[in-house]
């Protein structure tokens, strides 16, 4: 006994599937979180800290201040947007952040310098060469 359908019948089709990512250039696994620094930022670590960094900045050859890696993980995990400036009240925000965790707060040493720096400037723009 055979069954008919109503339809005729279907060539079975390959499942949809992504197509694979090109692998990333190694270059990219090379950048220091400091390379996202803008000039701003490097300016604010250098009046709160005393520490120049530059571009191209490695930290295997000279020791970041703490508060300098601090900003520049802050800039690299996407915390801080590109050209979003450090204010006041993101810099108290930070050292809030730190202070509710155990460990060393990294802000602390360098927060009133920083604070006075800002407000010293006034407003902050929208650094847009970063």
């Amino acid at each position: 006994m055979t069954v008919s359908g109503l339809g005729s019948a279907r060539t079975p089709h390959p499942p949809v599937t992504t197509p694979a990512r090109p692998p990333r250039p190694e270059r990219l696994a090379e950048r220091s979180p400091f390379d996202q620094l803008t000039g701003a930022d490097r300016e604010l670590i250098f009046r709160a800290t005393g520490q120049r960094i530059a571009p191209g900045f490695d930290p295997a050859r000279e020791t970041p201040t703490a508060f300098a890696a601090a900003l520049a993980a802050e800039r690299a995990g996407g915390r801080l947007a590109p050209g979003q400036p450090v204010t006041a009240v993101y810099l108290k925000d930070l050292h809030h952040r730190y202070q509710r965790v155990a460990g060393p707060n990294p802000v602390t040493p360098y927060l009133d310098k920083a604070l006075a720096y800002l407000n010293a400037s006034g407003n902050r723009r929208i650094d847009v060469t970063a």
